[in-house]
């Protein structure tokens, strides 16, 4: 009996059957708008308002570390101004040096060894003249051997002997060997030569690898001074020295020495309730208020929509540019933005307007009142609303008590304070 007392008083709602109502959902049209001149900022009516919290504009700046390595030294501390190309911090820089020493000795080794190689070059090539000169004259040796053969063959028998005309021709035979020998030398001479300057080649791309090599070293030692990408104000120092930083990690902040930020370029982000956000548009003027100074209104401008909204807050996110930022706002400070029923079209102007009108069926009003329905709970409440004159097309302006996309109860009758009931959407 007490298990089913239990049950009984936990499941009583859902075990008993709930009333059948209708419902209809409060609808919201933008106010009367009417059209300002140029020439700065449009002060339009507040439409509605949301917090936010200021950001850089369009997004922070990274400056990080190149190369990996280990911290040496600091420069700079969280909120001070820098200049582009300033020095932020230093890396241990002892093996980056001792890598650029080595490879310019390396270039040294090779330019030598190219000098050596290029006298030797020079050295054959007087080879070759002096082999030419060889030709030449083996060429007038072989000259003078045949004019003596041929003297002595032309010379009548019995004037000279057989020996001397043979000698004369052997002679001529042994010149003419010299002569080919030495036009051989001359063409091994000429392939060496061309050898040796494939090899000088060869040694000249050796160089200008080395001299790659060199490049790189200087660059790697360059990159242990980390300098700023950008003039602006240091918003966050992620670097202390004896710190690790490593480029080829999957950390987001692995190599970050430090995050900067324009104090010029300032934004709002702001969460805007689902119910406000049909208010929401590119180009829509707002009034922004920050608690570091209260009576300071700033003017800002909606730059961003984003594109898709916060299932869990009920939200849609916004970027309102800070027009007229000052030096005394900083990222992630509160923010109240007041937007305003103001849009700036392309040709200059500005349109302005009134806070969001919310509509419900004349049906679901009763005295004043109107009966409100949870769509999580199906309970229904009774609460006072303020009602205006203006009628259209059978739905009747509501000034307070009520919020755009509420449920309302149609034709409502016996009901009671948080009774369940079975809520059908009517949709006109």
């Amino acid at each position: 009996m007490g298990f089913g007392l239990l049950f009984l008083g936990l499941f009583r709602d859902r075990l008993l059957p709930a009333t059948e109502v209708k419902v209809a959902v409060v609808l919201a049209t933008a106010g009367e708008t009417t059209l300002l001149a140029s020439g700065g900022p449009a002060e339009g009516a507040m439409v509605f308002q949301a917090s936010g919290w200021i950001e850089p504009d369009p997004l922070p700046i990274k400056a990080s570390a190149l190369i990996d390595g280990v911290i040496d030294k600091v420069e700079v501390l969280e909120g001070a101004a820098v200049e582009q190309g300033a020095l932020l911090a230093t890396l241990v820089d002892d093996d980056a040096r001792l890598a650029l020493a080595v490879a310019q000795g390396k270039v040294r080794i090779l330019t030598s060894a190219r000098d050596a190689h290029c006298g030797g070059i020079e050295t054959v090539r007087q080879q070759l003249v002096g082999a030419r000169a060889a030709v030449a004259a083996a060429q007038a040796m072989e000259d003078e051997a045949a004019d003596l053969h041929g003297r002595l063959e032309k010379l009548p028998k019995g004037t000279s002997s057989e020996v001397e005309v043979v000698a004369a021709r052997l002679r001529l035979a042994r010149e003419s060997a010299a002569r080919g020998v030495a036009e051989a030398r001359i063409g091994e001479i000429e392939a060496n030569i061309k050898q040796l300057e494939l090899e000088t080649r060869a040694r000249e791309e050796e160089m200008a690898a080395a001299a790659v090599e060199v490049e790189q070293a200087a660059l790697t030692l360059k990159r242990t001074r980390v300098t700023a990408p950008m003039a602006g104000r240091v918003l966050r120092l992620l670097a202390a020295p004896g710190q690790k930083r490593m480029l080829s990690m999957d950390e987001e902040n692995s190599s970050t020495i430090a995050i900067l930020y324009e104090p010029d370029h300032l934004q709002v982000r702001v969460d805007v309730p689902l119910a406000d956000a049909a208010g929401l548009q590119v180009g829509q003027l707002a009034r922004i208020r920050c608690s570091i100074l209260p009576e300071r209104v700033f003017h800002g401008e909606v730059t961003r929509i984003t594109g898709e909204a916060d299932l869990q807050r009920n939200t849609l996110q916004a970027k309102v540019r800070i027009l007229d930022p000052i030096d005394l706002l900083r990222p992630e400070m509160l923010c109240r933005v007041e937007f305003l029923g103001a849009a700036r079209p392309a040709g200059g102007a500005a349109v302005s307007g009134g806070a969001l009108a919310t509509w419900i069926p004349q049906g679901a009003l009763r005295d004043a009142a109107v009966w409100v329905c949870d769509p999580e709970s199906k309970r229904v409440l009774l609460r006072p609303v303020r009602a205006g004159d203006e009628v259209r097309d059978g739905h009747r302006r509501i000034l307070a008590g009520l919020q755009p996309g509420e449920w309302v109860v149609l034709d409502p009758a016996g009901l009671t304070d948080k009774q369940r009931v079975n809520p059908h959407l009517f949709e006109p």
